[in-house]
């Protein structure tokens, strides 16, 4: 795996096909989570699948699309538009370098203008592959990934994730919380009108153990995605040279 700890020199000798960017958020999430979960949680995700595929791991972003959480304390965001451009310019820059094969990993559920933005590169530049793998992990793994019950936001996995990452960030005092609304309210008013703890789901019952099961099945979920898109695409559109 090559990062940021390596000189240019060494990047360029190592001339690197592959990179993986993690895309995070700085936002509340509850009283007992850091605001920066969701950017701890994909910079770890990012740094262990690019050490499996051999790539070039890029610091995650930390600001993305965190609007629906309003003026809570701590919350920052970019607008759809800014975060669009920013991914553009950073995915070209390593097309210049002859780094073709991009892959983005969201750890924020509301950052809907990637979808846009990857079929924009893919068109665009031909000689790019820019994917974002959404993996179907394990069946047996999969209630560890995809827990029971409406899970969005500072619940159940995130708890658990923070307490295998993090265990000395999380506050004791957790409040579970269920908006009986649907997730779509989110596109009309801001969390703290849904859930004044800022919390969507049951943090009560994180554990450090589901967090490293978690991890551990999504990073091999998304490894795996991500050889079959690149070797799909590598298939219909032949081998690609920047």
């Amino acid at each position: 795996m090559l990062d940021t700890f390596h000189t240019s020199k060494e990047l360029q000798e190592a001339q690197p096909t592959i990179a993986v960017l993690g895309i995070g958020a700085i936002e509340q999430h509850g009283g007992h989570l850091p605001v920066g979960t969701d950017w701890l949680t994909v910079r770890e995700l990012a740094r262990q699948v690019a050490e499996r595929l051999g790539a070039y791991l890029l610091p995650a972003l930390p600001f993305s699309m965190s609007q629906c959480h309003g003026v809570m304390a701590g919350t920052v965001w970019l607008r759809p538009e800014t975060l669009a451009r920013v991914i553009r310019d950073i995915v070209l820059s390593l097309r210049d370098q002859g780094t073709c094969k991009i892959v983005l990993i969201n750890g924020h559920g509301g950052n809907f203008v990637l979808e846009a933005v990857v079929r924009e590169l893919n068109l665009d530049y031909p000689d790019l592959m820019v994917v974002m793998p959404r993996p179907d992990p394990d069946p047996k793994e999969a209630e560890i990934v995809e827990p029971a019950g409406p899970e969005i936001h500072a619940g159940r996995v995130e708890t658990s994730y923070q307490l295998y990452l993090n265990p000395d960030a999380v506050k004791s005092e957790r409040v579970d919380c269920v908006p009986l609304v649907g997730q779509e309210f989110l596109d009309y008013v801001t969390m703290e009108v849904l859930s004044p703890h800022g919390v969507w789901g049951k943090p009560s019952l994180g554990s450090a153990e589901k967090g490293h099961q978690a991890l551990e099945a999504q990073t091999k979920a998304i490894v795996a995605h991500t050889r079959h898109l690149f070797a799909e695409l590598t298939r219909q559109k032949g081998s690609i040279r920047c």
